[in-house]
């Protein structure tokens, strides 16, 4: 069999720039659509208190790994649009992996966190729905060798308003996206999500 040809530059920095961003914007946006397929949960799940960090349970899959905190449930996609992706849910509380495969070997060659970060904002703002997206922060993080950026923005819409908090890596061909999601009243959702984005790390494959 002849090895398929990429249509269009795979290496080159617009082409990966593009891929960072829709699927940033897709995955925030499957995120939405199975809130919606499952339907309005529990409000006290949605504000269920912070759990201790021995009830966690390590979640190993695709070369990523995390804690998942007590209380949340994996939700699999009936329809596979990624490499890999993993969602896990609480209430409103939400907290997504996707992985894709890039051709690049380093974060920097998408842009600065400043820069990737207000295009996934600007993204949002156009989303059906929302009135407005604002991003607080936008870092570059170094641990244990591995190069991440850390994403904080929130959004405002006619389905709620939201927190969202993203950590975004690339190793070993493949570009890894994690995103946690609450909603902006939700007062004890973000230590127990900072905790999961803390934990997050990748491996490769």
């Amino acid at each position: 069999r002849r090895p398929h040809r990429c249509r269009i530059d795979c290496n080159s920095t617009s082409t990966m720039r593009f891929l960072l961003f829709a699927t940033l914007a897709q995955h925030t946006h499957g995120l939405t659509l199975q809130r919606r397929r499952l339907g309005q949960l529990s409000a006290a799940a949605a504000v269920a208190a912070v759990r201790p960090a021995a009830q966690a349970a390590r979640i190993n899959a695709e070369g990523f790994a995390f804690d998942a905190p007590d209380g949340f449930e994996a939700k699999p996609k009936p329809v596979k649009t990624h490499a890999a992706e993993v969602l896990y849910k609480n209430g409103k509380r939400e907290i997504g992996v996707v992985v894709d495969r890039v051709r690049i070997e380093q974060l920097s060659d998408f842009g600065t966190p400043a820069f990737v970060g207000d295009k996934v904002v600007a993204s949002e703002r156009e989303r059906d729905g929302v009135t407005a997206a604002e991003l607080s922060k936008a870092t570059e993080l170094v641990v244990d060798g591995q190069t991440y950026y850390e994403l904080a923005y929130s959004n405002e819409s006619s389905r709620g308003n939201n927190n969202f908090l993203s950590r975004v890596a690339v190793r070993g061909g493949r570009l890894y996206v994690m995103t946690l999601k609450a909603r902006i009243d939700d007062a004890g959702a973000l230590p127990e999500l900072r905790a999961v984005a803390e934990s997050f790390r990748v491996s490769g494959l």
